[in-house]
């Protein structure tokens, strides 16, 4: 006996870590069937209650959807999804020669979720993951040539501590930021030092 199975369509869902569910963008097929279907126009409304929300021009209910920004010469600059007025679900950023430099979630017009980021040469820049607008828990970065710059962790968007690395891979010894209080150095590209700051209970001192 022969089974008959439906044919899948090119458009590829998963589900995000909330259950939602996506379009799995890194689909090549899926981009640019959602690319097609984006909108380029919207206006910004205040409302009666005082938040701002995005509107299609000439339409009276909040914008759900996709929208895309481009470039004077017609390149895909950024794809954001909105629902009800907000930018709700994916958003990607691409540099002018097509890599990505930044993929991130957002929930009600806040970031939530997983964010990278990436130099214009396709190296890691950043990882971290956001919750409400705040980052939350391990995040890392690197510099240009592929090393890793530093080990943060967050708690409500406060740090808690930090390891930090030159760009030739030896570790900093002048960083001590444990619990929220201490020192956190930067480094440039070129390994010479950036700038230092002082923390404490996960805030920056002013000096």
């Amino acid at each position: 006996m022969k089974l008959a199975f439906p044919v899948l369509s090119s458009l590829i869902l998963l589900y995000s870590v909330d259950g939602q569910l996506k379009h799995n963008l890194d689909d090549p097929v899926v981009l640019q069937e959602t690319l097609n279907l984006a909108v380029t126009c919207l206006e910004e409304r205040e409302m009666p209650s005082g938040e701002y929300l995005l509107f299609e021009p000439k339409q009276y209910r909040p914008f759900s959807g996709w929208r895309k920004q481009c470039r004077k010469n017609g390149q895909v600059r950024t794809l954001e999804k909105y629902k009800d007025g907000k930018a709700h679900g994916p958003y990607i950023y691409w540099w002018e020669n097509g890599k990505k430099a930044q993929q991130k979630n957002n929930r009600e017009g806040r970031a939530h979720g997983d964010w990278t980021s990436w130099y214009e040469n396709g190296q890691k820049q950043l990882q971290q993951t956001v919750r409400f607008g705040k980052i939350e828990g391990a995040a890392s970065r690197w510099y240009k040539n592929g090393v890793k710059k530093d080990d943060l962790f967050y708690a409500d968007g406060k740090i808690v501590s930090v390891v930090v690395w030159k760009p030739n891979g030896v570790k900093c010894t002048v960083t001590n930021l444990q619990d929220g209080n201490g020192t956190w150095v930067r480094y440039k590209e070129d390994g010479t030092e950036d700038w230092r700051s002082i923390y404490r209970d996960g805030l920056y001192l002013l000096e």
